[in-house]
């Protein structure tokens, strides 16, 4: 994945949302990409792969209240591939 790619993925599918929102949890944020690359015919980078990306892209996760890791704070999605995201990881 290029550094455009990612780019465009983050510019497409997050905002950024200060509000008291919990954040996006690593996983869900994987999800959504995954979502995203099926909706653009891209190929999916593997998650460490994907997360090293983002690492380089100066999002880094943070513990929330609760103490759990892997959330992206302030950060929420958006867009189409959010909706496909919600759509099938629902049970």
């Amino acid at each position: 994945m290029t550094s455009l790619q990612i780019s465009q993925f983050l510019q497409d599918s997050i905002i950024k949302d200060d509000t008291n929102d919990p954040g996006l949890d690593a996983d869900a944020f994987y999800g959504l990409y995954v979502s995203w690359c099926s909706l653009n015919r891209k190929v999916p980078l593997p998650d460490h792969a994907f997360r090293t990306a983002l690492r380089l892209a100066g999002l880094r996760t943070e513990k929330n209240g609760k103490g759990k890791k892997g959330v992206f704070q302030g950060l929420r999605m958006t867009g189409p591939a959010a909706v496909d995201y919600i759509l099938n990881s629902s049970d």
